[in-house]
């Protein structure tokens, strides 16, 4: 892939055309570039430690209370991980109404809503948020205008450790209910709770000790693209 093919795709790469952006990616991959500065280029800012551990994690493999947009996670899967996929999932639609509201939010999961007849919600980051070195997140529901999102954690990491936290301390009380016994009882159900929130406590932990090889002067293998307040 020459220069001047790069800088063509990257001309026509758009946010609303996900097979562009991925095909923009991939060649960015091609000239040896890894997630870091791929995304860097891509979006035009640096992304913080937390989502390049979750997609070295496996995204999906993980298991966790989120399902995982197209977009930036797709983009900071190279290739010799399988990514970035050439077409998007159904998640696409969610993103492109969320990108025509407001081009500063960029959805990273849907959370699934804990009770029936409740509304899943998306969580967020915002590129301004991001360009000044800042993994706030903020949250607002699916069918909601983007103009309702509001604030809801420092990080995508602290979100995701406080849903799972929550999913565990619902399952403690069923588990604790006379009606827990028998097939229908919830003790296998809560195990995979507690593996969950292991996951993601590892997640954490390894983000802090990614951010913390970048201020002392040892990037991890991949780049050094970010900014050195961005942590969970």
């Amino acid at each position: 892939m020459t220069p001047d093919s790069v800088d063509r795709l990257r001309a026509r790469a758009a946010r609303d055309d996900y097979a562009s952006m991925a095909r923009l990616a991939r060649a960015l991959y091609g000239t040896g570039l890894g997630p870091r500065e791929v995304l860097h280029e891509c979006y035009g800012v640096a992304f913080p430690d937390e989502v390049f551990v979750v997609a070295e994690g496996g995204l999906w493999r993980l298991h966790l209370l989120a399902v995982f947009t197209n977009q930036p996670w797709q983009l900071a899967l190279p290739p010799d991980r399988g990514g970035p996929a050439a077409m998007p999932d159904g998640m696409v639609d969610m993103e492109l109404r969320f990108l025509a509201g407001d081009p500063d939010l960029m959805p990273l999961v849907r959370i699934p809503a804990a009770d029936p007849g409740r509304e899943d919600r998306i969580v967020c980051y915002r590129l301004s948020e991001l360009g000044a070195g800042r993994s706030t997140v903020f949250r607002l529901f699916e069918s909601s205008d983007t103009e309702d999102a509001l604030g809801c954690g420092g990080s995508l990491l602290e979100v995701l450790h406080a849903e799972h936290t929550a999913a565990v301390r619902r399952l403690e009380k069923e588990q604790r209910s006379p009606l827990n016994w028998g097939a229908g009882s919830v003790d296998e159900e809560l195990d995979r709770a507690y593996e969950s929130l292991d996951r993601v406590e590892e997640l954490r932990r390894q983000a802090a000790e990614q951010h913390g090889e970048r201020r002392t002067g040892s990037p991890p293998e991949g780049g050094t693209s970010g900014q050195d307040d961005m942590t969970d």
